[in-house]
């Protein structure tokens, strides 16, 4: 995972009052509950030190209307008087609470957004498509709508040397529309950048929309069988469809990221255990963290491997660096579940 978006926070003076409330906003009772739950956390950070001028900027972006409807996370942090950090990420948070120190504790926002990436969702008939771009926090961040200009949609049953003449203007309309499809997703892709575009319609009208598509497009493309435009079209299906995929490309890319872990752990450029991670830290040598999931995935940050070390400040300095954080999904091999991929070495370097 890039950290671009903590790097902001690191080149600014502490100390960070944060807070994780249950966001959700699924019936009458949900803001009293969100109220509720900032009144402890409030009352927490009063007895940590914080001050003031904090608290209130916590308190109203906590404390207003609830964006949406479902299951939300909101985290916010706030340094001397300002908001630093205000976001909110889809279900619920696996625990509420706040904080107050030299660090601002995200690893719950970093847990919340691993596995999600921007993915683009192209619903598709004969006539255009309907265009959603979702980051991974689960917001809407761009949409748009295409309607192809050639009408000569439907296939008639005309008979003999008519019917081909109607089915073939009928498919060259799909094709058409397919290609302005097509083209404006490319366009699309090229300035959001999605990790993967899901592909929803009927198999004729998604494969001309595959033939026609650019390579750094068709090289996105994962088609899913869940109707698309159709009447009739299950959401839970989709979003159902569409976290599978997710899951299978995460598991695709750990594996990836495993295996070049141990190319780098054999040619002597990869440290493995948490005193030789933070030395090469200290060096600024780091490229990519990877953390085994018995380290980051488990309910109760001070038990289990790892918990006299503190995933908060190691997130911290990997931001203050520009280094990449992984939260492998499978198991792999490394001293105290911890090992990085290194920029460069040098003689007193440990070994991996």
């Amino acid at each position: 995972m890039q950290l671009d978006w903590l790097k902001p926070l690191a080149d600014l003076e502490g100390p960070f009052a944060c807070a994780t409330l249950d966001a959700s906003n699924l019936d009458p009772t949900s803001r009293s509950h969100r109220l509720a739950s900032w009144g402890s956390a409030r009352r927490e950070l009063e007895r940590a030190g914080a001050d003031e001028a904090t608290l209130a900027v916590l308190e109203d972006a906590l404390t207003g209307d609830a964006n949406g409807v479902g299951e939300r996370t909101h985290v916010v942090c706030a340094s001397n008087g300002n908001l630093v950090l205000d976001i909110g990420l889809e279900g619920r948070p696996r625990r509420e609470g706040a904080s107050f120190g030299p660090v601002p504790r995200l690893m719950d926002v970093v847990r919340g957004l691993d596995g999600r990436e921007t993915y683009a969702v192209v619903k598709l008939d004969r006539e255009g498509a309907d265009i959603e771009v979702i980051d991974p926090t689960g917001a809407l961040v761009a949409a748009t709508d295409v309607t192809g200009e050639h009408d000569e949609l439907r296939k008639v049953a005309a008979g003999g040397a008519s019917q081909r003449r109607f089915q073939a203007r009928a498919e060259d309309s799909w094709r058409h529309n397919a290609t302005q499809v097509a083209a404006e997703l490319d366009r699309l892709v090229r300035r959001v950048r999605p990790g993967v575009v899901f592909l929803e319609g009927e198999e004729h009208t998604t494969s001309y929309l595959v033939e026609q598509a650019p390579g750094d497009l068709a090289d996105r493309i994962v088609r899913l069988d869940t109707g698309g435009r159709a009447a009739g079209t299950s959401a839970a299906a989709e979003a159902t469809a569409r976290d599978r995929e997710l899951a299978r490309l995460r598991a695709g890319r750990d594996a990836l990221l495993v295996e070049r872990f141990g190319d780098a752990t054999g040619a002597g450029a990869a440290v493995e255990g948490w005193d030789a991670v933070q030395a090469a830290l200290g060096k600024a040598q780091i490229a990519q963290v990877l953390l085994h999931p018995d380290v980051w995935d488990r309910d109760h940050p001070a038990e289990g491997p790892g918990a006299d070390h503190d995933l908060d400040a190691l997130l911290w300095s990997l931001a203050a660096v520009g280094a990449e954080l992984s939260l492998v999904a499978q198991p792999f091999e490394a001293a105290d579940g911890i090992g990085a991929i290194l920029r460069w070495g040098d003689p007193s370097t440990p070994s991996a």
